[in-house]
């Protein structure tokens, strides 16, 4: 197994379609979307860590950069999209070293905290990585037509502790779609 961090530029053609075609095999109700891009809502990673077995994928984050509002304060919060293990590699605790990897590198790159979203089933799947659900309170996100929209309350948030331990009261603006 490797683990490798990548930037965005980095990413050939090949990986990218590899990295799609496991979006698709472990997001089937998204398949349309993910055969297409990997920029969810338009929200194309800064950076992505992947874990390799034998020259194949068997995990991956995808990592946002993102300028935020949450009341009065403004963040630079690290933003994770795309997380997965290949049914086969789940249960090795790759999902930890991946977002483990995510995170420290984050920290290098000076931000203020990880900001995740996902079905409440996966909470404790982020817990054991040191994510933080975040108590419910208004998200805005700008939709593909430009309006302020609030987020769909189907999924919870959750941050990463990084250069603050609380994440600031009030609304989050998410100064774009969410990812």
């Amino acid at each position: 197994m490797k683990l490798k961090i990548m930037n965005e530029a980095e990413i050939t053609p090949e990986l990218d379609l590899e990295i799609k075609k496991a979006l698709c095999r472990c997001f089937p109700a998204d398949a349309e979307v993910f055969s297409r891009s990997r920029a969810w809502h338009g929200s194309v990673p800064a950076w992505s860590v992947i874990m390799i077995d034998g020259g194949h994928i068997a995990a991956h984050a995808g990592i946002i950069d993102r300028k935020i509002k949450a009341g009065e304060t403004f963040l630079r919060v690290a933003g994770i999209q795309n997380v997965f293990v290949l049914p086969e590699y789940r249960g090795m605790g790759f999902c930890e070293k991946v977002m483990a990897a995510a995170m420290r590198e984050a920290e290098k790159r000076d931000f203020d905290t990880g900001l995740l979203y996902c079905v409440p089933l996966l909470e404790r799947v982020y817990a054991k990585c040191g994510w933080q659900l975040l108590p419910e309170r208004m998200i805005i996100r700008i939709d593909e037509n430009g309006n302020h929209v609030p987020l769909p309350d189907k999924n919870i948030t959750m941050f990463f502790p990084l250069k603050m331990r609380d994440f600031p009261d009030g609304i989050i603006n998410l100064q774009g779609n969410d990812w």
